[in-house]
């Protein structure tokens, strides 16, 4: 789950003009040690905000998302993500007091340590596969930076399928009231949703059709 999510944050982040330090640790003799490699790095760099990004757990019982800042303070990014997250079904858990959290409480930049949801309940990991890592970095990214980077012009493509966005800026995109469309030369139906019928028979009016990929 974190090295999807990691992934795209980073990359997004990147595609956005951002500088992205990466402080992950490949080789540490304890855990301290490993989280002390982590808040000095970003404390040498001297960097903006302190991102860290894990997943949940507590025996199958907990749900949702929450993000831990230090004192529970109320840092604008950090109620944007949570916030989003939420957005996506997930359980809003809202800020939590992370004081006791070693790169939080030991970060001279702010610090946001993001639980996405928990790894150990049927129901959020469900919700997780069916949205896709690249989902959630989008609502990471868009907390961090007020950018939406889930749209692109044409066509866009995410773990659920393909769908055609036809304005940016309006996030418009084609779905099922819109009819028949023809691009680039072949005809398409969209779902409510917005995603394309593709591989399946579909029925309109009195007649069917197969869609193909």
């Amino acid at each position: 789950i974190i090295d999807e999510v990691g992934y795209y944050v980073i990359k997004k982040l990147k595609d956005l003009g951002n500088t992205v330090i990466e402080v992950r640790t490949f080789s540490a003799s304890t855990v301290g040690n490993s989280l002390w490699q982590r808040y000095s790095s970003a404390n040498n760099n001297n960097v903006d905000m302190f991102i860290s990004i894990h997943a949940n757990a507590s025996n199958g019982e907990g749900h949702g998302t929450e993000v831990f800042t230090y004192n529970g303070r109320e840092i604008p990014e950090a109620r944007k993500i949570v916030n989003n997250i939420a957005s996506l079904g997930f359980t809003n858990r809202g800020l939590k007091n992370g004081i006791n959290l070693s790169v939080v409480k030991n970060s001279n930049a702010p610090a946001i340590l993001i639980e996405i949801c928990f790894c150990d309940n049927k129901g959020d990991c469900d919700l997780y596969t069916s949205l896709g890592s690249e989902t959630i970095a989008n609502a990471i990214v868009k907390g961090l930076t007020g950018k939406d980077v889930g749209y692109k012009l044409g066509w866009n493509k995410d773990n659920i399928g393909w769908w055609y966005c036809t304005d940016v800026e309006n996030k418009y995109y084609y779905t099922s009231k819109d009819g028949w469309k023809q691009i680039d030369g072949e005809w398409y139906i969209f779902d409510s949703r917005g995603y394309a019928y593709h591989n399946s028979w579909y029925k309109s009016g009195s007649y069917w059709y197969y869609l193909k990929e």
